[in-house]
């Protein structure tokens, strides 16, 4: 278990270092329907997460992985596999143009303040949609999945990664219910920073998790 939670941690500070859920909750923070916009938001978010690693996590016992000597073989090569996908995708996201991050975030910020809580439920459910959101949860899965854990143990992993991947919605939350009078200028002066480094942040933490999966697949051979 000890190993599992060494490796897990990595990508759960992946997770936290997602640049469009922070930037979607200090929108939701900074607008008039703070307050019961930001807890939707944060309920969507984590059952989101906790369906897509939980499903991955599920699924993935069910692989036919034998048993015995080649074991681990079969398991290094899906974990090349896994992170060969996440490098590819950290290589497209660093080469490209900047995209259409700004301009749906810019709508966002004009919808926000006459959204009713369900809508932004559904959009905490949406942001673990992301390719970058989805890789992550299905590298977590297969990591806890292929442990062969008891059920109380692996829902345990789930949920702890899952908590600590979504700390980057938790945290400016907190943040803005303890201190909103300082919380305001924190939060838009990491959301500009953000939106300038976005692309950068994203491909590099995912080229990082990449190389990670593929180090602890090559020792497994």
């Amino acid at each position: 278990m000890l190993s599992l939670l060494v490796s897990l941690i990595p990508i759960a500070l992946a997770g936290a270092m997602s640049t469009v859920p922070v930037s979607v909750t200090i929108i939701i923070l900074l607008s008039p329907n703070a307050h019961r916009g930001a807890l939707s938001f944060l309920i969507g978010s984590i059952a989101g997460a906790v369906l897509l690693v939980g499903g991955a996590t599920v699924g993935l016992r069910f692989l036919p992985v034998r048993a015995g000597a080649d074991q681990n073989t079969q398991l290094a090569v899906l974990g090349l596999f896994v992170a060969a996908l996440v490098i590819a995708y950290a290589v497209y996201v660093l080469s490209r143009t900047r995209t259409t991050d700004s301009a749906v975030l810019g709508g966002l910020r004009t919808r926000v303040a006459s959204a009713r809580p369900w809508e932004f439920l559904v959009l905490g459910l949406a942001v673990n949609l992301r390719p970058k959101a989805v890789l992550l949860s299905l590298t977590a899965g297969a990591l806890i999945g292929l442990q062969d854990l008891q059920l109380l143990a692996g829902t345990l992993f789930v949920l702890g990664y899952v908590l600590a991947a979504q700390s980057e919605i938790l945290v400016p939350i907190v943040l803005r219910m303890r201190r909103p009078e300082r919380a305001d200028a924190m939060l838009t002066g990491l959301d500009r920073w953000m939106r300038r480094h976005s692309r950068t942040i994203t491909g590099v933490t995912l080229l990082l998790v990449g190389l990670f999966v593929a180090g602890l697949s090559v020792a497994r051979l």
